[in-house]
């Protein structure tokens, strides 16, 4: 396994060593250059061209999204952002990043988010082939909180013009991004579009019913319904059918 070349960029000294010490313990990554000014940042990342950020968001002369946005697009690292505010969570991964690692952050979690960086370069392919890393969670927006929820978890997605209202099991939020955008970054042999607005994690349909009024909807895991467009019932009478036959 290759060694990911890694920089830090924080403005704290004292929460770049604290970073250093605890990367030292992870295997297979190699910390090339740190810096605390995110002005020095943009130059150290273009000259270093590392396989791996961590970068600070909330930091004097820029912010850590300012230092993405003055990046050569022929750098395209895995960013892992390391900060103690939760409310970037969402803007975050509007970017694509790798990761949002919360400060403090235990040492399980920091292994957990080099991981993700490894599988999102992985994704990414060679430079300058880049394409989204796979999905396995969304944040949204939930009782004035940012929150991460886990695909295993949502039954169905419901469009709402520029946002996304995910529906888990037993509870929702909204997504900053259209229903088409989030149908292209989500796995198609996991996921089913049944609606104009709507999309469904497969293994949470349960049976398909027309109502009194000649609606049809889904009936879902959790006992919750979703509504079927006409022009998606036969793609789903054939899920059914092969769902029947497992």
């Amino acid at each position: 396994m290759a060694a990911l070349r890694a920089l830090l960029i924080d403005d704290e000294p004292l929460a770049i060593r604290r970073l250093a010490r605890s990367l030292a313990q992870v295997e297979g990554v190699e910390v090339v250059g740190s810096t605390t000014s995110a002005r020095e940042a943009v130059a150290l990342i273009d000259a270093e061209k590392p396989d791996l950020v961590l970068l600070d968001i909330a930091m004097p002369g820029l912010t850590g999204f300012e230092v993405l946005e003055r990046i050569s697009p022929d750098v395209q690292p895995a960013v892992i952002f390391v900060t103690a505010y939760d409310d970037h969570a969402v803007h975050a991964f509007d970017v694509a990043a790798a990761d949002y690692l919360m400060k403090p952050f235990a040492q399980a979690r920091l292994e957990e988010a080099v991981a993700r960086g490894r599988l999102w370069l992985e994704a990414r392919g060679p430079r300058g082939e880049a394409k989204p890393p796979p999905l396995d969670s969304l944040w949204v927006h939930r009782h004035r909180a940012v929150v991460r929820i886990w695909l295993d978890e949502v039954e169905w997605i419901e469009g709402q013009g520029d946002y996304a209202k995910v529906h888990a099991r037993d509870s929702a939020g909204l997504a900053r991004i259209t229903l088409k955008a989030l149908e292209e970054q989500l796995d198609p042999a996991r996921f089913i579009r049944i609606h104009r607005s709507a999309i469904c994690r497969r293994e949470a349909i349960l049976s398909l019913h027309r109502k009194s009024t000649g609606a049809i909807t889904v009936l879902l895991s959790s006992g919750a319904e979703a509504p079927v467009g006409r022009r998606y019932i036969p793609s789903l009478k054939a899920l059914l059918r092969a769902m029947g036959d497992g």
